[in-house]
């Protein structure tokens, strides 16, 4: 069982209210958390401190894992002009991978929608199974959603699909997948599930050059259907190595919310790693969608890529 487990993929939007009303009315994902609050500038790096959000959590088809979050910085809003909206991704993007029971219907959707931008129209292709020995056929759509998040979503055609719409793996376009995976797998305890070699032809996914190499591995929480991290690497040939991001966190920048075991012991195995820890192990606490109050040990950094995470041990206490 892995010591780490990815709870939702949080995304720094410019309009909360425009961004629930396309996870609910066009993607069909259910509102499960909707509350304002501030933040003290200790765990994320963005803003100021004392700065007013608002935190909405859409949720698919599992109650624990593999939800999205979208949050704005109210007041004072963070700066819109220094994160424009693109069309191609790079080094330090996410894709979020996804599966739909009624691929058609999210298609008509899409296109009725103002708030999207949609790149590739209902495509069908394969990757080969976990074990190497097989294929998956699927027919994939994919899409920019308001603020310029990625979206690839799957319909199977070879095997059974989800009931409702469902958030299977948030993927990670890096540097160095043997330098990542080591770091995923000694320092945050996840488990390997998927590593495939492939070519991608460029339809789908809006980077690299249409025929490349890529390699991508699959590492697991405590779900053995949603709630993954993919890390994906472009082999051959590679594309280009950007500097890390600058901090702090701006509009367009997604914050990875994972549940651990044990918090300060990751802190441990964290400390000489090719990270950079923000904010080392506290006591803290938050409301909880159900009105309780949510007690946890909170420790925040940027992985060897520049992706944040925010890591908790949490306690419910009524």
């Amino acid at each position: 069982m892995s010591e780490t487990f990815l709870k939702r993929t949080t995304l720094i939007v410019e309009d909360v209210r425009r961004s629930i009303a396309f996870y609910r009315d066009v993607l069909g994902m259910a509102l499960y958390y909707d509350q304002p609050m501030t933040v003290g500038g200790k765990v994320i790096p963005a803003g100021v401190p004392g700065a007013t959000v608002h935190l909405a959590i859409m949720e698919g088809n599992h109650k624990e894992v593999a939800k999205i979050g979208l949050l704005q910085w109210q007041n004072p809003p963070l700066d819109t002009a220094q994160t424009p909206y693109r069309k191609r991704m790079g080094i330090g993007d996410i894709v979020i991978v996804s599966e739909t029971p009624d691929l058609n219907g999210l298609y008509a959707r899409l296109k009725k929608s103002p708030d999207c931008h949609i790149h590739c129209h209902p495509h069908d292709w394969s990757v080969p199974t976990p074990n190497g020995q097989g294929q998956i056929e699927m027919t994939t759509l994919a899409f920019f959603d308001p603020d310029g998040f990625f979206f690839e979503v799957n319909h199977k055609r070879n095997m059974p699909n989800v009931a409702q719409f469902a958030i299977r793996r948030t993927t990670l376009i890096v540097r160095d997948i043997d330098a990542s995976l080591d770091f995923y797998r000694r320092v945050m305890g996840m488990e390997m599930w998927y590593d495939q070699t492939m070519t991608v032809g460029g339809q789908v996914l809006p980077a690299g050059q249409p025929g490349a190499k890529v390699r991508v591995a699959i590492l697991k929480g405590n779900d053995a259907v949603v709630g993954m991290l993919g890390i994906m690497a472009f082999l051959d040939p590679p594309i280009d190595i950007p500097p890390l991001p600058k901090r702090p966190l701006q509009i367009r920048d997604p914050i990875f919310v994972a549940g651990a075991k044990d918090v300060n012991e990751i802190h441990k195995r964290m400390l000489g790693a090719p990270a950079h820890i923000v904010c080392p192990p506290s006591d803290d606490s938050a409301p909880a969608a159900d009105g309780s109050t949510l007690k946890l040990t909170t420790m925040s950094f940027f992985d060897p890529d520049g992706y944040f995470y925010e890591l908790n041990t949490r306690q419910v206490v009524k």
